[in-house]
Order: structure tokens, then sequence, then C-alpha cells
């Protein structure tokens, strides 16, 4: 007898758990009133709109997500407050720009007076909230908040890895306690960084020890599992992990309250590791971009390896894009996409240039920071376009002003256009990175990007190894950021330094 598959599964049982309903009676189901709509936000990490179709990207990477914006509202010019996933999801679960939340560090906290100005505490509990990230940094980030989710999963939730993690015993100081265990105790990552090294090294061998045999498996039916980096020892493949967001958006539409739902799913990003029949996707279709200068804090890695790791990276997208593809036809066949709130974004982009692969250090060009957001609102059915600039600092106000809460006077962000704000096209948009800056000290060593208008400003503060304290570019005129003009356009360039350091400024006293 052929075994049933854990998606063949949940596909049976829904079908049988509809049949039992009529369609409005399935509609019904955690049907929230026009004042508390069901909010769900769909992350993927490291996922780059420079690299997605909906976009404009050459390949054809994404044509479910196309299919899912012509009814959903598109942001085409729509920024990440940051350059890695700290900082990125900070600004967006915070709604503040870095050097105010201040989780600017690798595996930094948001500064514990700013805690509460989240979506679960303002929220509060007339929501059922629930929180996943597999991605340990947010998921330490949501600790801080951790009695304000009423279903908090671990990051090792719906993957290969045995769900034995020590932080889940000290639920009161969730965020504290991902330090102490996951940075210093028992580093699965870096067993000679632990603070016991014959306990770091049991560890590391216990979690390999555990997932091997799933390993083996998943690896004989679809290739090589993907699996977190830098070295979390958390095993899982892609379809598992969507599986497991469906069940939980399945159980969130079966209660009578109104839900909010934050994933953070770790594909496409680092280490890029595609199903194998995703594996010859690309290989020959000549594609060649635009050839860029490295950057002077980059390794030096050549167009054959960039060429290589690119490949890899677009071939997730898709595998990703068809996993999404999935899951959004199953939500809109049981009516939940009927009063939801779905929107889809990530923390931040991917770079595959300037001698460079990947995210975070001091690069700060547009891919790594633009990144997609396709917002579908309950019962759209048509497609509209935002092209003004936009933060993710603005999602959580927007989330506010869908639910009907007061809006904290510490956002910086605002209510998206199309969603109850109004478009500005003279509005800054800021990005930053800082990890070389005391979290909690001025801001003395940071890269931080400008964008305004067609205008993108990049300034290098405390950094005497670049060569170039400003680039400016006409993201109109030159979209690669190939021509700095900081030397020809003095007056804008003026302009914006004024603006961008009066900002910082206030951000210090």
């Amino acid at each position: 007898m052929k075994k049933i598959s854990r998606r063949d599964f949940l596909k049976i049982a829904g079908a049988s758990f509809a049949g039992l309903l009529a369609p409005e009676q399935l509609f019904s189901l955690g049907k929230a009133d026009a004042d508390r709509p069901n909010i769900v936000i769909l992350l993927l990490d490291a996922f780059s709109a420079k690299h997605l179709s909906l976009y404009g990207y050459p390949r054809q990477t994404t044509p479910h997500i196309d299919t899912f914006a012509g009814y959903s509202t598109v942001y085409h010019n729509h920024y990440s407050g940051g350059n890695f996933t700290t900082t990125g999801t900070a600004s967006l679960l915070t709604g503040m720009l870095p050097w105010k939340h201040r989780a600017i560090n690798y595996g930094g906290l948001v500064k514990p007076e700013l805690a509460g100005i989240n979506p679960y505490t303002l929220l509060g509990d007339e929501y059922f909230r629930l929180a996943f990230s597999q991605n340990p940094w947010p998921d330490r980030l949501m600790g801080q908040y951790y009695w304000d989710v009423d279903r908090f999963l671990p990051p090792s939730a719906y993957s290969l890895a045995e769900d034995t993690q020590l932080i889940e015993m000290f639920k009161k100081d969730r965020a504290l306690a991902s330090i102490a265990v996951e940075d210093f105790l028992l580093p699965a990552q870096d067993s000679a960084s632990a603070g016991s090294l014959l306990l770091g090294y049991i560890n590391k061998s216990r979690t390999l020890n555990e997932t091997s045999k799933k390993q083996t498996l998943a690896y004989i039916n679809n290739g090589v599992p993907e699996i977190m980096d830098p070295g979390y020892l958390i095993p899982y493949l892609n379809e598992n992990i969507y599986d497991g967001v469906l069940s939980e958006l399945k159980d969130l539409a079966s209660r009578k309250q109104p839900y909010f739902a934050y994933f953070h799913l770790y594909s496409p990003h680092y280490p890029y590791r595609p199903h194998n029949r995703y594996r010859s996707l690309f290989r020959d279709d000549g594609y060649a971009p635009v050839s860029k200068p490295d950057h002077p804090k980059a390794s030096g890695l050549t167009e054959q390896f960039l060429a290589g790791q690119r490949n890899l990276y677009d071939r997730q997208i898709v595998q990703v894009d068809d996993e999404f593809g999935k899951l959004i036809s199953e939500l809109d066949r049981d009516g939940i996409l009927q009063n939801c709130y779905l929107i889809l974004t990530s923390d931040h982009g991917e770079l595959f240039e300037r001698g460079f692969v990947g995210h975070g250090f001091q690069l700060m060009y547009e891919p790594v920071l633009q990144v997609p957001l396709i917002i579908h609102a309950p019962n759209q059915t048509k497609r509209r376009d935002v092209f003004s600039p936009t933060s993710n600092t603005d999602i959580l106000p927007t989330i506010l002003s869908i639910a009907g809460r007061e809006q904290p006077a510490e956002l910086d962000g605002r209510i998206l256009p199309e969603l109850g704000g109004t478009a500005d096209e003279d509005r800054p948009v800021f990005s930053m990175v800082a990890v070389d800056n005391p979290a909690f000290g001025e801001i003395k060593k940071a890269v931080v990007s400008m964008r305004k208008r067609n205008y993108k400003l990049i300034a290098y503060l405390g950094y005497d190894e670049i060569p170039d304290d400003f680039e400016l570019y006409d993201l109109d005129t030159d979209p690669h950021e190939l021509q700095n003009l900081a030397s020809k356009a003095t007056g804008v360039l003026s302009a914006m330094k004024e603006e961008l350091f009066a900002c910082l400024n206030n951000a210090d006293l």
C-alpha cells in the first residue's frame, strides 16, 4: 500500500472537514467583524524584490506570486529598515527606524522601554495572536513580548529536528534565555565559542544524530534539505513548513475570535539548496546582469562564483513560489482569504554583485534593501499598484489602522497608501546597518541609506577604509547604481545630508 505523505493527509483532512460544512459555514469560521479583520504576515527571509519577475526581473521566478498580485495591492518601491534580519525585522515589528528601536547588532534586542510597541501588545487580547519564526533572531525579538503571544511556535516547528529547545523551559525570559543558551551556553553553530566546550560539542553532536535519519530520507526524496545558517542545525523541507503554515491558518480560521499571525519563513535565505527538480533551471538561459566594480568591504568574489550563487538563489525562489502558490490555492478554496488581510513581504534582500554574495556587512545597494510588499485585502478582486516610496516601518501603523487601534506617538512609519494612508513623493525613506556601533550608544559607525524621490544617498559614517564618505545615485537614470553623483550634484547632496544628519542628531539626544 502506498504510504500517505503528510501533505496528502492534510489535503484529505481538509477536504473531509470542508465536506462537513456548507461553503457559507466554512467561511464563517473565525469570521471577524468589520472592525477586527484577520491579519496574516507571511515574511520570506532574504527575498529581494530585484529577483522577482513581478518587479521586472528577466527570469520567470514568481509566476504564482504574479498571479496573487493580480488581486492584491503591489508596492513597487518598498524598503526595509536594514540590510539584515535583526534590524529589518525590528523595524517592521516596531514601526520605528533603527536608530530609535536600537536592534542594530546581530541578534540584538529592541530598547526595553520600547518593547511594548509591537503588533501583539497593541492589538490586545481581542485578537488571537500567533508567532512563528524559523530564524532564531526574530524569535528572540518576539520573545521580548512573549506573554502577549497566544501561540508561540519554536524555530524548529515543522522541521526535521526534534523539538527539544532549552529556551522553551524559560518562557518568562524567552529573549534572554535565547541569548544565554543559543549564543553562549550551547551554540550549535560554533562549539568553540560555547560557554562549555563539552556541552557545546555534545549539543551539536546530539542535534546532528537526531536529524541524520530524517535528512537521509529527505535527501532520497527531494534532494539536500534546507538548513539554517550560520549552522543553527535546524534542517527542514519547504513543503513541510508550508504545510505547517496551512494547518495553523486552518486552525485559526476555526476559531470564533479574530486573529493576527506572523510567519517568518527562512527560505530562500543562504545557503541556497533548491530541490532536485529545480536544479537545472536557468542553467543556459543567457542571462548576464550588469557587471559592477568590487566594493571596498567585499571579499572580491569572482563573477563566475556570483553567477553560480545567483542561479541557486533564483531556483530556490521558484521553489518557494511554488509552495506559496499551493498555500494560496488552499486558503482560497477554504474561503480563508475572503476575510483576511494577507501581507507578503521580506526583512531584507540579497546581493550578488560588487564581489559580494549575501546581505549585511556595509553594503546598502538596492537589491539588499528593496523588498516585495504585496497585500491582499478581504474580498479584493482587482490589482492596485503603488509607486511612491514606502518603508517596512509602515506595516505596524497600517495593521493598527486596519484593526481600529490608536497609533502610538513613537511610530516613525505611516499608514500605507491604498490602505488608509496617502502617497507622499517627497518622503525620505531610511535604512541603516550599524553592527559595528554600540547598540545604545551615539550613532558614530554606521552606513545609512536615504531614498528621496529619484535620488538615493549612501552615507558611510566612521569607516576610514572606504574612500568615499558619500555615494549619490539617480535611480531613474541609473537603476544599477553605477554613477556616483556626489561630486557633481552638490546641491542635492548637501540638502540630503542636512536632512539625514538632522534625523540622526535628534536620535542621539
